[in-house]
């Protein structure tokens, strides 16, 4: 038996085609998301899970149309003013966006910075990433390293995940974390974000626990 993973990455991916097959528009799609997220995180903290690290933008993502980005910008902002501070204790839970922050929209930035500021708790870590990239954050660390005279690994400002989810098949981490996710377990799954119910997320620790992590060795 194995321990539950303290780190989390998610990659909540496929929202588009849901739609598509759903006869849904992008922004009831994405807001169903955005709730599922939510579902996702309380099952993770349930099963003792420290940190969650979800993957909200790349930078390359920005790149879509508006119809798309305006679904995800409005269902980010409903995360992260309403669904966050609704389902979450902020003497227990904290919450940090990581990206490029002047390529986010004003509003998302404002409720970004707004939840931040009142989760402050260290129970449970939600990173967000936003206008990400991993190139980005390389050059950062980098500088951090060479700025305070410390290891390139302890620069990153995000820690080694244990255990990548995608809601999509496509076994692809799309950028996602990839020095911290060098020994991650990767799940990619058939059900759609959409879909998912807190019991799936019971299962794929429960599953989690039956691998050795063993880094290399």
């Amino acid at each position: 038996m194995y321990d539950v993973p303290a780190h989390v990455g998610l990659i909540p991916d496929g929202l588009r085609r849901w739609a598509n097959t759903n006869d849904e528009t992008f922004v009831d799609a994405y807001l169903r998301g955005a709730e599922k997220v939510i579902e996702i995180l309380l099952a993770l903290q349930r099963n003792g899970v420290q940190t969650v690290t979800v993957y909200n933008l790349s930078r390359a993502n920005l790149l879509r149309t508006d119809v798309e980005l305006v679904g995800v910008y409005a269902a980010s902002v409903h995360f992260f003013s309403s669904l966050i501070p609704e389902h979450f204790d902020p003497a227990v839970c904290s919450v940090r966006l990581h990206g490029d922050r002047d390529l986010l929209p004003d509003d998302y930035l404002a409720a970004a910075c707004a939840a931040e500021k009142v989760m402050t708790g260290d129970g449970f870590r939600i990173n967000v990433l936003a206008a990400y990239d991993a190139n980005d954050e390389m050059q950062a660390a980098h500088e951090k390293a060479q700025r305070d005279g410390c290891d390139i690994k302890s620069a990153f400002a995000i820690g080694d995940v244990d255990m990548v989810i995608r809601t999509t098949p496509e076994q692809l981490l799309s950028g996602f974390l990839p020095v911290q996710s060098q020994y991650a377990h990767l799940v990619f799954l058939t059900t759609p974000l959409n879909e998912l119910t807190g019991r799936d997320i019971d299962d794929l620790v429960k599953n989690f626990r039956r691998y050795p992590q063993l880094h290399g060795r």
